[in-house]
């Protein structure tokens, strides 16, 4: 063949492996291609493809004939190390020579390379370095091969360049972030926007309670026998509202009202003796004091059997969950059983977690959306905050808030549940956005 044929061969064989690169669908095909393919243009005993590593570093990739290379193999480990011994300029292929490397690495060579090697880097459109192609070849290159192979290099380089992964989210933004300070004025907006007063606000579940309401407790240990009432019944003053199980203070007050009879019995027969036995003078005194003790007795076993029976100190609406829940079940002194409050004053009871806290003091803003009607909220005034937080049965720690309806407002159900806005102090609107990720930094770091 004329070297003219050889010459339009080659060229041939170019548009061809351009043809490939175009159509390859990763970058995994491109550098097979490149390794495997570029013999068409310059016979080679042997190519490798160096690629950037994830730290960025030049590591060998793919062999020709292989399918992959172990990372613990000889030659790749000899291979990186020539790689970090030799500079390649950019866009210039670099003709190597045994001479060009460190001596330790000239049994390497020996061993795996032949007399020319041919150093081909690849280069993104941009400019930057994309790896590179190691021609280990049987003959010096001559001109026309140079430029076919430059050409080559350009075509790899750029098809592995579009191929490449998407950069980092935190790169990608730094070309925005740059363009963004070039428009002043967006980030005078920007500060304007942040300095921005807003009104510090937070949401809190909220309950309508009654405003004063008391609480009717048992009146002694017990066991609940009976109510009278069912919830959110409305009662007036004086009404039956339950009793505890009294058989054991009725037969208590009928036992301490027999010994207190049998104690009169006794003083009354000393008193009439006594007319007659001087003696029996002295008896008088024990068996009154007796008397006394057991009519002291007889009182108190009277007054817990009358106590039994709890009655409503006044009107109102008796408030508690079920009758059942309460029936046979044992009681304490003090314990609550119910409440009474009265349905023309209520007022909202608001459970604020630690976590949303302001500093609120009486006479914040309050609005109230219940649940059954979250298109109409209810306007309110802050009138109680605590100071300590407790827990609350929903299982976390609120502090308690207390609020009136303002005046005017329709009066709702006692029980209703809802969500309240609380209003606070005024502050930029940055330090909305920053107030809980800085508490939580705080609570986490200790910062």
């Amino acid at each position: 063949m004329s070297q003219a044929q050889l010459q339009l061969q080659m060229f041939a064989n170019l548009l061809q492996i351009e043809h490939d690169v175009r159509q390859a669908d990763n970058a995994k095909v491109i550098e097979f291609i490149a390794t495997n393919d570029s013999w068409r243009i310059v016979p080679y005993r042997q190519a490798v493809l160096w690629r950037p590593g994830p730290s960025g570093a030049m590591r060998l990739r793919l062999v020709s004939g292989l399918a992959d290379v172990a990372e613990d193999s000889p030659f790749q480990q000899w291979f990186n190390q020539a790689l970090g011994a030799l500079t390649v300029e950019p866009g210039k292929p670099l003709l190597l020579g045994i001479d060009d490397l460190p001596p330790a690495l000239h049994a390497g060579w020996r061993e795996w390379m032949p007399e020319h090697v041919l150093a081909l880097p690849l280069l993104t459109p941009p400019g930057a370095s994309n790896g590179g192609l190691w021609l280990a070849l049987e003959h010096a290159p001559g001109e026309s091969e140079l430029v076919l192979l430059e050409r080559l290099a350009l075509v790899y380089g750029q098809g592995l360049w579009a191929w490449r992964a998407p950069a980092p989210w935190w790169r990608r933004g730094g070309g925005a972030t740059r363009a963004l300070y070039r428009r002043k004025w967006l980030w005078a907006a920007l500060v304007a926007v942040a300095l921005m007063p807003m009104r510090l606000a937070v949401l809190a579940p909220a309950e309508i309670v009654g405003k004063n309401a008391r609480s009717i407790a048992a009146p002694a240990d017990g066991v609940l026998a009976r109510f009278f009432v069912e919830p959110n019944q409305a009662v007036a003053a004086g009404a039956p509202l339950f009793a505890l199980d009294d058989t054991g203070v009725r037969n208590r007050n009928e036992v301490a009202g027999r010994s207190r009879a049998v104690a009169a019995a006794e003083l009354l027969r000393a008193t009439q003796k006594s007319f007659n036995d001087v003696a029996s003078n002295a008896e008088l005194s024990p068996l009154k004091a007796r008397l006394d003790e057991k009519a002291a007795e007889a009182d108190f076993a009277k007054d817990l059997f009358e106590r039994g029976q709890v009655n409503a100190p006044a009107a109102g609406i008796v408030i508690f969950a079920d009758t059942d829940d309460w029936i046979g079940r044992p009681v304490q002194t003090g314990e609550r059983i119910m409440q009474l409050a009265d349905p023309r004053q209520v007022q909202v009871a608001i459970h604020l977690g630690v976590d949303d806290a302001l500093n609120l003091d009486p006479g914040a803003s309050v609005k109230l959306y219940l649940n059954v009607a979250p298109l109409n909220p209810l306007d309110a005034v802050l009138t109680q905050a605590s100071y300590e937080a407790t827990l609350v049965p929903e299982g976390y720690v609120a502090y308690h808030l207390k609020a009136d309806l303002a005046a005017g407002s329709a009066l709702p159900r006692i029980g209703l549940k809802g969500t309240a806005k609380i209003y606070g102090a005024w502050a930029p609107l940055i330090y909305h956005v920053l107030r809980k990720p800085l508490a939580w930094v705080r609570r986490t770091v200790g910062l």
